[in-house]
């Protein structure tokens, strides 16, 4: 992987740059780095760092991006900028180390998911939104795989502002995105008249 400097993107670019991307993406990948807050990775679109920034290193979301096993074309590759030393352990009870993700990544990126599906017309499911531990086990490379490449990124995560409790990332990622999803639909709605 080589470290770049990206430049911040905003919800509003990053949906404008979406729309550009329409009919040509039809999955996210959620990922992490592996490494510390901060480094930067030219491996995926976009890098989201501790304090909850979006980092765009493409050009365009339909730029070639080799993030997730056999699975670049089509698809936008998005990391949280953290996992250094962190353990998978058992999954439940991983330890996500000093570089853990923040609740500030963890939120973008529910934001960023929900701003993606919406531009990209895509619905919000496990078909289209997975984390790289989800396509591992799918395609054979995942957690008790034995493989030298297991990748196990967002495998479990604490589900926050829940109830706190480690539960399986993608189920906690498409939730917040989905929670997002609602709130942007939300504010579209024309205000009910009162009668």
């Amino acid at each position: 992987m080589r470290i770049l400097e990206p430049d911040v993107v905003s919800l509003s670019e990053l949906q404008e740059l979406a729309a550009l991307a329409r009919n040509r993406i039809c999955r996210l990948y959620l990922h992490w780095t592996a490494g510390r807050y901060g480094e930067f990775y030219d491996d995926y679109h976009l890098n989201i760092d501790a304090d909850g920034n979006v980092y765009r290193t493409c050009c365009a979301l339909t730029d070639y991006k080799p993030h997730t096993w056999q699975r670049n074309t089509g698809s936008i590759g998005i990391t949280l900028c953290c996992g250094f030393n962190a353990q998978a352990n058992n999954g439940y009870d991983v330890w996500l180390g000093l570089f853990a993700p923040t609740p500030q990544q963890l939120d973008s990126l529910g934001r960023v998911i929900a701003v993606l599906v919406d531009a990209l017309a895509l619905p919000l499911n496990e078909d289209t939104v997975l984390t790289h531990c989800e396509a591992a086990f799918i395609d054979g490379y995942g957690p008790f795989s034995g493989d030298t490449e297991t990748r196990w990124d967002l495998w479990y995560l604490r589900d926050l502002p829940g109830d706190g409790l480690m539960k399986p990332g993608g189920f906690v990622l498409r939730g917040k995105g989905l929670w997002y999803y609602g709130q942007l639909h939300q504010a579209r709605q024309p205000p009910v008249p009162d009668f």
